[in-house]
């Protein structure tokens, strides 16, 4: 990122903004733009245009939609993606916790996660599926996993596995794939073979059984019937019929050959009945018969006497479950395999992703660190699941603990909004941005950060903490920065601490038609700045009044402070000083300057400050300069002060007064034209309002002045004028 360009028209009420960024790193120069831009300019505006970028919206003039944008926005000849932008609001109120919370997650780590997790399900519940099939389980109170498990001694969390080595075990049970898995386990059935009741007879069955089938010509004790079956189905399913093949059977009067699976079956079915019909065998069916005469193995009883082979299993019948899930299994053992490569493929990426999971944790507590050490916040806040948050979509458990001095105490989210002021609760919404950044920091990942009035409503430590934090990001080198702030202190202090000069330090001009960035000219102070031009500029002499009264103050210059008084009250002597006069005073005050010659030393200095003002009315800028708008406000008050002591008419009372002389010449004006000049008051009073801090700036904190909208120091002053010519006028 080396250049971006920026032309947006009838954005938000961004008439039109045209503007190319320099974000080359070359030597000191860092990526970062600091804009100073007074409120309602277009630091809003500008952050939302870019926001709906980040987020795949269009932009438009909400007030007039029907007028045509454009927003051409470029990085690099190529237009700017949405990953690659970043965009900090200030503090809104209305965002909750939940969406809070979500600043917690990394959501490329949960997508990965997901997407794996989904595979493994779609190929699970497809294998699920198979399995309520076949088994014909459907009830909701048991889940066909969890009995899964169960018969093969694993617990649920371990099903995965389960059905990976089960699809290793070898062997054919599909004999027994028609079964209903409720038919013989239920629980009844279960009770009556585990109770020992039924255990005597079916052991007696068994043993006849089996000396039956060791007598079969056909069949033995291993070459049984189930056996037998599952050799004739293999040798039917590998074609070895097909290719003409065919078996020889041993019986009493010879060789039987066999050339098909029908004639193998019809011959295994022939023997095994001629066991099942054994009258011995019969009558121990029977006493098994006796023993399941109730309504509730009624169906049991039903099953097993049209499945009487199916006895000999049953004296292992934990065994035959596992049989009984295997035969299910390998039905259509395609739908096992896809499972088990599934999960095979997918668990070591799982596994990766988990990893990632658990370093973000360690992120995440590196932030909150730094943070609880960074901010003057009375909490401690804490993230105890952050792998459950990025992996399984949990809400964050977020603990506050709460210190008042004395003790620390765990209180909630809501409790804790209650009591934090309006700055620690900004703070605690940062907090949940920094992760995000974090996050950015470690993948490296470009990004344009649009950053709008981020230190608003924070004291001096804080908004101090948030430079720190904003000086990382500019020493990044993939990362590249828009600081946009109506507060001019703020802006200051980011260039001073953060490294901005020249070009990247802009100023905000407004006109009917555009909005328009220039190059800030207070490079360094503003004080230096006005002093550097006493000997060209005759506004930076006018500007340098209120500096250096304040100085003459601090260092006890009695004389100068009370001349330099004279020109922001009106006194006897005001209109006698000259600027030669103002020379002296500032050869004094400013000892770097001691032999500064000033510009028309003559003149006047009120006559100056007329002049002065008389010339930006008539311009009538829409952004004045700082020493213009200070130059209006003294001229502003001394009209004022004119029109007052002149309407009062006392020059006593105007002697007496001490200090505060505008608020008392104001009080007393009030008193004695109250009723008569109602229109002068409204007018009288906003200048009480708009212009103190201007004149004596706050001990050299001119911040107030540059939100001051230059249009309503052009109106005010024309106003008071016009008071004090009507005077003159009666």
């Amino acid at each position: 990122m080396n250049e971006l360009k920026v032309n947006l028209e009838n954005c938000y009420g961004i008439k039109k903004l045209e503007y190319t960024f320099d974000l080359e790193l070359r030597g000191k120069s860092k990526g970062v733009y600091s804009i100073y831009a007074p409120n309602g300019f277009m630091k809003s505006s500008f952050a939302r245009t870019f926001e709906d970028i980040q987020q795949g919206k269009s932009s438009q003039d909400i007030v007039f939609p029907e007028r045509e944008t454009v927003r051409d926005i470029s990085v690099d000849g190529e237009a700017v993606k949405p990953e690659n932008i970043f965009v900090i609001k200030p503090y809104n109120e209305s965002y909750s916790s939940e969406k809070t919370s979500l600043l917690l997650v990394n959501e490329d780590l949960k997508k990965q996660y997901d997407e794996a997790l989904s595979d493994i399900d779609t190929k699970q519940n497809a294998l699920l599926k198979h399995l309520k099939s076949l088994s014909g389980i459907n009830s909701k109170n048991v889940s066909i996993e969890s009995l899964l498990c169960k018969a093969f001694a694993k617990n649920d969390k371990e099903l995965f596995n389960l059905l990976v080595e089960l699809q290793e075990v070898e062997g054919d049970f599909s004999a027994f794939s028609k079964i209903k898995y409720g038919d013989i386990f239920n629980e009844k059935v279960l009770k009556l073979l585990k109770s020992g009741d039924l255990s005597k007879e079916l052991e007696d069955y068994i043993e006849t059984y089996d000396q039956l089938v060791a007598q079969s010509p056909v069949l033995s004790r291993e070459f049984n019937h189930q056996n037998a079956a599952t050799i004739s189905k293999s040798l039917h399913d590998t074609g070895f019929f097909g290719a003409a093949h065919t078996i020889n059977i041993q019986l009493p009067d010879g060789k039987k050959e066999i050339s098909s699976q029908a004639e193998l079956s019809e011959l295994i079915e022939e023997e095994q009945n001629k066991v099942i019909a054994d009258p011995k065998l019969q009558k121990q069916f029977t006493a098994i018969d006796k023993k399941l005469s109730n309504a509730e193995t009624r169906k049991f009883r039903e099953f097993i006497t049209d499945h009487k082979t199916l006895l000999p299993e049953l004296k292992d019948h934990e065994e035959f479950e596992k049989k009984l899930w295997l035969a299910y299994l390998t039905e259509q053992p395609e739908i096992l395999k896809d499972f088990a490569e599934s999960y095979k493929t997918n668990k070591q990426l799982i596994a990766n992703i988990t990893g990632k999971a658990k370093e973000q944790q360690t992120t995440w507590e590196k932030v909150v660190d730094s943070f609880n050490k960074r901010f003057n916040v009375p909490f401690v806040l804490r993230v105890d699941n952050q792998e459950d948050v990025i992996l399984q979509s949990a809400q964050p458990t977020i603990a506050f603990d709460f210190k008042d001095g004395r003790e620390n105490r765990n209180v909630n989210r809501a409790t804790l909004i209650d009591i934090l002021s309006q700055g620690e609760k900004r703070a605690l919404y940062i907090l949940n941005l920094l992760f995000e950044i974090e996050v950015r920091l470690k993948e490296r990942t470009p990004t344009l950060f649009i950053i709008d009035d981020i230190a608003d409503s924070f004291d001096y430590k804080n908004k101090y903490s948030i430079v720190e934090y904003l000086q990382i990001l500019a020493n990044t080198s993939y990362f590249k920065l828009l600081i946009l702030t109506h507060n001019f202190d703020f802006h200051r202090t980011v260039c001073g601490r953060v490294g901005v000069y020249g070009n990247k330090r802009l100023f905000t001009i407004k006109t009917d038609n555009k909005v328009e960035l220039i190059r800030e000219k207070y490079q360094k102070d503003v004080l230096n700045y006005w002093k550097s031009q006493l000997a060209r500029d005759e506004k930076c002499v006018l500007a340098c009044i209120p500096f250096a009264r304040n100085l003459a103050e601090y260092c006890g210059l009695e004389d100068e402070y009370k001349d330099l008084t004279s020109l922001l009250h009106l006194k006897t002597n005001t209109s006698d000083i000259r600027i030669s006069d103002l020379q002296t005073i500032y050869h004094k005050v400013f000892s770097d300057k001691s032999d500064v010659v000033l510009p028309n030393r003559t003149k006047l200095v009120l006559i100056s400050l007329i002049d002065a003002c008389d010339a930006l009315v008539d311009e009538s800028k829409d952004v004045a300069e700082l020493e213009d708008k200070i130059i209006l406000s003294i001229a502003i008050r001394l009209e004022a002060e004119k029109f007052m002591i002149g309407m009062i008419n006392d020059h006593e009372f105007v002697q007496a007064i001490e200090t505060s002389q505008t608020k008392e010449l104001f009080e007393r004006f009030v008193n004695d034209f109250g009723d008569t000049e109602t229109d002068s008051i409204v007018l009288l009073d906003q200048v009480n309002l708009m212009t103190p801090e201007n004149i004596h700036l706050n001990s050299f904190m001119y911040e107030p002045i540059l939100d001051l909208s230059a249009q309503h120091l052009y109106q005010l002053y024309a106003q008071v004028k016009v008071l004090n010519n009507q005077v003159a006028e009666n």
